[in-house]
């Protein structure tokens, strides 16, 4: 019973959330990409009968077993994402007015599976191309949403903290930092749990005081590697979105 109730409200949320279809879709088959990769290559190149990489047999068996079936089963819909992106962008590209109505149904299909974000987009097009929305299309989908998204928001937590740093309002630059922070705090999370190719884990700490033996066996967090960590997390959440100053709460 307690398991068929969380599958309802599993259900239930994913039904409550299309906006997160596609992005959800799109990351999980990625994950699921490199981990079936990062398996197939271990084993290929010798990794598994590699007595210095006995620790990191376990993870790459289930690196390839989990990753293949995510990819059986995702890879089918990412596709399937890409393709509706592509015809998107493809009629949204139309300057012809009467082509967009001609295929209305398609843009208006592939946005509804896109998100919110791409609904805007289209009632966008119809305002500027003078097209009469359908009755479901004609108040256009909230866009706070898609404002504080974390990825495309350029007002974060960081550029009001560093209001004078003015690179940090431009959304290049914000992507960056979550990409290069995600990155870190990943490897650095991995090396200190997993260890590294070696199978052991490098001492930061132990590298920086010069001391001759800089490798431990795995999990291991020395103090320098656990503050880089603390630090990196912390920028990472002052990437998220900050909270508007005209903001009305209920």
């Amino acid at each position: 019973m307690a398991r068929s109730g969380s599958s309802r409200v599993l259900r239930k949320w994913w039904a409550d959330n299309p906006d997160l279809h596609y992005p959800m879709t799109a990351y999980a088959s990625i994950i699921s990409v490199g981990s079936t990769m990062w398996g197939l290559l271990f084993i290929m190149l010798g990794g598994a009968t590699d007595p210095q990489a006995s620790s990191l047999v376990p993870i790459s068996w289930a690196c390839l077993i989990l990753g293949g079936v995510g990819c059986f089963f995702l890879l089918p819909e990412f596709f399937l994402y890409i393709s509706l992106r592509s015809t998107f962008e493809q009629i949204c590209s139309q300057d012809n007015r009467t082509e967009i109505i001609r295929r209305r149904k398609e843009l208006e299909d592939a946005a509804e599976s896109l998100g919110s974000s791409y609904k805007s987009r289209v009632l966008g097009i119809y305002r500027q191309m003078e097209i009469k929305p359908n009755r479901r299309w004609r108040v256009a989908p909230s866009t706070v949403t898609s404002r504080r998204k974390w990825w495309s928001n350029t007002n974060s937590k960081l550029s009001q903290v560093l209001p004078n740093l003015k690179p940090l309002k431009n959304r290049s630059t914000h992507q960056a930092i979550i990409v290069v922070t995600t990155i870190s705090i990943s490897m650095l999370t991995l090396e200190a749990s997993i260890g590294g190719m070696d199978g052991l884990t490098t001492s930061i700490n132990d590298l920086v005081l010069g001391s001759s033996e800089a490798n431990y066996p795995p999990p291991y967090l020395d103090p320098i590697s656990g503050i880089l960590l603390t630090f990196l997390t912390m920028l990472l959440w002052l990437t998220s979105p900050a909270r508007p100053e005209n903001e009305e709460f209920d």
